[in-house]
């Protein structure tokens, strides 16, 4: 019988955490390639065919990552990214922590605190004194480490569950009526576009704060139109605008693994959506074939003009490469169950505020708005 060895521990002092730069974009991308979030369907979230341009879309992006210095490859990363949202009402910056992924031979050791001593040396610029984060509910190991206020981690706030379904794709569904008429957003439309965002969006804690300039060519929106919206215009303003983000050109998600009993239902599902014409769901090793629901605004909450919205994105679906339309809903917003008169495949995560100890006052001083997460920046 041939008895393994012990293996030796691996000293930190081999490790190095810096500022990742476009050089280590390939390392940053086979990272991600490799690192498989788990649940009862494994996927790796991917961005090909370029990192740094996938991260573009969070604002103005930070990316710290663990080198072995040794092998020269990366075995770990996280971002901080820092964009204009609304808190309280009112803009101002407020940054996003993501990404966050280590190799799993060296989550038992020091490095995880180390990549937080980095993080905190980044918030030294005291730019923003409140961070968001989301992470998965399938991601226990996350939420038993970071999210539970271990020594050395800055304080993780709990802002509850935020669904994250993707409205299954099938037949069209009859067009829902809400005293206003649809249409296609244009180039034309766009400063009343952005002016419903942003009106809107003032209700909800962290929402986006949207310039004209995001959804113009080379803007931050990449590989969004003005013609990708859908609006509902009441007389001659509009009361409500929805859009539809396909972001597959530069951000994935790929099928690792499903679980035994969702291994054996997809093949007799695919068999079913053969029959009905619908796309088929992806097999293991392909990428989840969806596009997002996006920049939701209505005024006044108006829950007709919402489901007319959702019905007029849903329907443009049928008939394209998608099988999901996916969204990412506040379990406490009222929205929600508009989403659930739709099949959908559950998917839930947790908002976090997450603050340093110079961040403990903005947190305590938030209001009860309905907290906003995009679907399309997680």
């Amino acid at each position: 019988m041939t008895v393994a060895a012990a293996r030796a521990p691996v000293s930190t002092s081999r490790f190095r955490i810096r500022y990742a730069t476009r050089a280590d974009d390939s390392e940053l991308r086979a990272l991600m390639r490799r690192l498989v979030i788990p649940g009862d369907i494994s996927v790796t979230f991917e961005r090909e065919p370029n990192f740094f341009d996938a991260c573009a879309i969070h604002g103005d992006v930070q990316v710290g990552i663990g080198c072995d210095l040794e092998t020269g490859s990366v075995i770990g990363m996280g971002t901080r990214s820092i964009a204009p949202a609304f808190v309280n009402g009112a803009p101002r910056d407020v940054g996003y922590l993501a990404d966050l992924r280590l190799e799993p031979r060296h989550r038992s050791g020091t490095l995880v605190a180390r990549g937080y001593r980095f993080l905190r040396q980044m918030h030294a610029d005291r730019r923003v004194d409140l961070h968001t984060t989301v992470v998965f509910a399938s991601n226990r190991l996350a939420l038993d480490t970071i999210a539970t206020g271990r020594a050395g981690l800055p304080r993780y706030h709990d802002m509850c569950v935020v669904h994250c379904p993707g409205i299954n794709v099938r037949g069209r569904k009859r067009p829902m009526a809400a005293g206003c008429e649809m249409r296609r957003g244009s180039p034309a439309m766009l400063d009343e576009i952005v002016d419903c965002l942003n009106r809107n969006n003032a209700r909800r804690q962290f929402a986006p704060v949207h310039a004209a300039a995001d959804f113009r060519p080379g803007g931050r929106w990449k590989d969004f139109a003005p013609s990708d919206f859908h609006v509902a215009v009441r007389g001659t303003r509009i009361v409500g605008v929805a859009g539809v983000w396909d972001q597959r050109r530069f951000k994935q998600t790929r099928i690792v693994a499903y679980a035994p009993h969702l291994g054996v239902a997809v093949p007799l599902a695919n068999a079913m959506r053969r029959l009905i014409g619908g796309p088929r769901y992806a097999r293991t090793g392909e990428c989840l074939r969806y596009a997002c629901l996006s920049f939701v605004a209505v005024d006044d909450d108006d829950e007709a003009v919402y489901r007319a919205l959702v019905r007029a994105a849903y329907n443009d679906q049928v008939g394209r490469d998608r099988v999901y339309l996916l969204m990412a809903v506040h379990a406490c917003d009222p929205r929600l169950r508009v989403v659930q008169e739709y099949s959908i495949t559950p998917f839930q995560a947790r908002l976090f505020c997450v603050s340093f100890e110079d961040g403990a006052a903005a947190v305590a001083a938030l209001d009860s708005r309905v907290p906003h997460v995009e679907a399309a920046l997680l």
